[in-house]
């Protein structure tokens, strides 16, 4: 049987080749009758003329090599050589390539470098080796950081450098063993050609490589400057805008640590610009808005008065906002840029991406003109009454509050706003606003002040006028002082510096143990009352200090010396409520009392006898207008002695604190004069 190629290139045979013949002739009238004996004869089921056809020839397709012979033939002679010496490569290549896996195993890759290092064709052992002969000794080099015309030297004991031998030789036993064939042959053929160099794992100390970081950021690193308007007079100006600069941190602690190992020691710093917010396009509209507020004064009316405010006075007032850009509004006319318009503008050089961009917008800033307007309006509305405790005879009674009515500064500066920067009248109607007392009657209630802790009272000579102002003038300071839960009163803190506008005049005051005239003399007599009257309490002292000698008129043991920028007199509250302090005088006597709710202290104190007792030095000073022989004390002397003062605090017979006050009087001199005048000598003329 012969067989020929067709032209739809299958192979036939001449019996096929005639029963295909026939069936063209016979049409399909003959392949309808054989179609009806088939199902006549209950054979397989009908095919058409197209599905017979392709069943025929699918059984004498060639397949395999000879489909792949048949499409070589057919291929031009140039592709064939090409593609049998690709052929021939890929094979060698791939036998080169499982030969030199073969080779290395259990090695590193040949033509393998670590930080310059040649590591190609060692065992892991021999890798750690060879890499910490070779690395180690470069960590005693320091490794210089740059950034521009500034630089930086960093030792490895800076930062704790150390190679970390491990991974080193885990990332170079890595090179050509990669999970996929082609990734494998890669990393191969690149180490055979010599470009794999792998930078040597080093590792550091994080705290001490942010140490480092933080020194060089602090020199390189600047916070970006946004536009700004600035006023001079009556003129606003725009003061331009400046990128900032921010190091790449984790990138230099990196190389910075990478270097140690390397060959090259030095890195150049990178860092990136930080954009600005507002740029000069975002700010010019403020300041023209700025302008216009300051073109001319302003008028405040309310009810029939009204005052006028210069353009000096508005510059005062004008503050600066950023607002998001797009949600700028137009304040006025002409203010605030409109975002449409705005968006369609080019951005300008310091438009980095990543900051969002905002606008700047003027306003009147509410506490600026308060501190010109209110002294002025202050007449419109009522002062607000703080609630007021009041004392008689150990009790409290606490005075309500009452709130006033007060400029609305806050709604007048908005209206300002928007009238300056309009075009029309520039006057502005006053509002008034209901202005909360301080204290509240509700507040002063809440504050648990209900009754009398202690008192004390102590004595003073009413003929030294000065040193009375000063007793009185600080009490009426003191008075009403309030002390909260958990805090600590300060003498010093409260009064603060006796000055002369205060009302403080000279007196006589101790001052290195000497009695000397100054301003705000007598302050110690409030000191002393006030420390007895919180000894009585029984609420914690926390500072005291007794005078430079002692002062027979005070208790013994028992006083307290004061003086801004020196010694102190200080005092908590221990208990849940607040604590008020109250004071009340007389030309001769001054009384303090602890007001609060009594935390149900019992004190009881004991004074202890005088020991070290040193006797007062004497000094005589000749004086020359007294008849000889005769003494007169100038100052007398006082001798320097101790004492011990015990306080103990008991609440329901269970000791709370004992206290122990000891107080070291030094030795006063005594000043006596002594007269050297020589006696008159009488002589008797005879009579003539």
């Amino acid at each position: 049987m012969h067989s020929r190629l067709t032209s739809d290139g299958t192979y036939v045979t001449e019996e096929d080749h005639n029963a295909r013949d026939t069936m063209s002739d016979t049409g399909a009238s003959g392949l309808e009758q054989a179609s009806d004996k088939s199902r006549n004869d209950g054979d397989v089921p009908t095919m058409t003329a197209g599905q017979w056809a392709e069943r025929r020839a699918n059984r004498h397709r060639p397949k395999g090599l000879a489909a792949l012979r048949i499409w070589f033939a057919g291929v031009p002679q140039w592709q064939r050589w090409s593609l049998a010496i690709s052929a021939v490569v890929f094979v060698m290549v791939a036998v080169l390539a499982v030969v030199e896996v073969a080779s290395s195993a259990g090695r590193v890759h040949p033509g393998v470098r670590v930080a310059g290092v040649k590591v190609g064709g060692l065992t892991p052992e021999h890798v750690a080796a060879r890499l910490d002969e070779e690395l180690v000794p470069r960590f005693d080099e320091p490794v210089h950081l740059t950034f521009e015309e500034q630089s930086w030297s960093v030792e490895s004991t800076q930062v704790l450098a150390a190679l970390d031998s491990t991974a080193a030789v885990d990332a170079a036993m890595a090179v050509g063993r990669a999970e996929t064939f082609s990734a494998s042959l890669r990393d191969r053929l690149r180490a055979w050609a010599g470009a794999i160099d792998l930078a040597a794992p080093v590792i550091g100390d994080p705290v001490s490589v942010d140490v480092v970081l933080a020194q060089v950021a602090a020199e390189v690193d600047k916070a970006p400057l946004d536009a700004t308007v600035v006023i001079e007079g009556t003129t606003a100006r725009v003061e331009p805008s400046a990128l900032g600069l921010a190091v790449r941190r984790e990138e230099l602690a990196t190389e910075m640590l990478s270097a140690f190992a390397a060959e090259q020691r030095a890195v150049e710093i990178a860092a990136d610009f930080v954009p600005v917010s507002v740029t000069e396009e975002d700010a010019a509209q403020a300041a023209e808005d700025a302008m216009k507020m300051m073109s001319g004064p302003v008028t405040i009316t309310y009810e029939t008065s009204s005052w006028e405010f210069p353009a000096t006075d508005i510059a005062t007032w004008i503050a600066f906002r950023a607002v998001p850009f797009a949600s700028a509004e137009t304040t006025g006319a002409g203010a605030a840029a409109d975002a449409t318009a705005a968006a369609s503008q080019p951005a300008t050089a310091t438009q980095v991406p990543g900051a969002e961009r905002m606008v700047l917008e003027a306003f009147v800033d509410a506490a600026e003109a308060s501190k010109t307007v209110t002294p002025k309006v202050g007449t419109a509305g009522r002062v607000a009454q703080d609630a007021e405790f009041k004392v008689s005879n150990g009790t409290v009674q606490i005075i309500p509050s009452q709130d006033g009515v007060g400029p609305d500064i806050e709604a007048l500066a908005l209206e300002m706003t928007t009238v300056l920067t309009g075009q029309g009248d520039r006057k502005v109607a006053l509002r008034t606003t209901r202005v909360e007392p301080d204290l509240t009657t509700q507040d002063a209630q809440a504050m648990g002040i209900v009754g009398r802790l202690s008192t004390y009272t102590t004595n003073y000579d009413a003929g030294n006028k000065p040193r009375v102002n000063n007793i009185h003038t600080l009490a009426d300071a003191l008075d009403g002082t309030l002390v909260e839960p958990g805090g600590t009163f300060s003498f010093n803190g409260t009064i603060g510096p006796r000055t002369a506008e205060k009302g403080y005049q000279e007196a006589p005051a101790i001052v290195n143990g000497q009695l000397v005239p100054q301003l705000g003399g007598g302050i110690c007599q409030v000191g002393t009352t006030i420390f007895n009257a919180v000894f009585e309490s029984g609420l914690p002292v926390v500072e005291r200090k007794n005078h430079s000698f002692y002062i027979s008129h005070y208790p013994k043991g028992r006083d307290a010396t004061v003086s801004y920028g020196g010694p102190d007199f200080r005092f908590s509250n221990d208990t849940d409520h607040w604590i008020l302090i109250a004071t009340g005088y007389s030309n001769s006597s001054l009384t303090i009392s602890i007001y609060g709710t009594d935390p149900g202290y019992e004190v009881t104190a004991s004074t202890g006898d005088w020991y070290d007792v040193s006797p007062h030095p004497v000094r005589e000073v000749q004086d020359p207008t007294m008849p000889a022989g005769s003494r007169v004390v100038e100052d007398s002397g006082v001798d320097g002695r101790k004492i011990v003062v015990t306080r103990t605090v008991k609440r329901n017979g269970t000791v709370v604190r004992e206290d122990k006050f000891t107080s070291v009087y030094k030795a006063k001199e005594e000043v006596v004069r002594v007269g050297t005048m020589p006696a008159t000598t009488t002589s008797t003329v005879p009579a003539q």
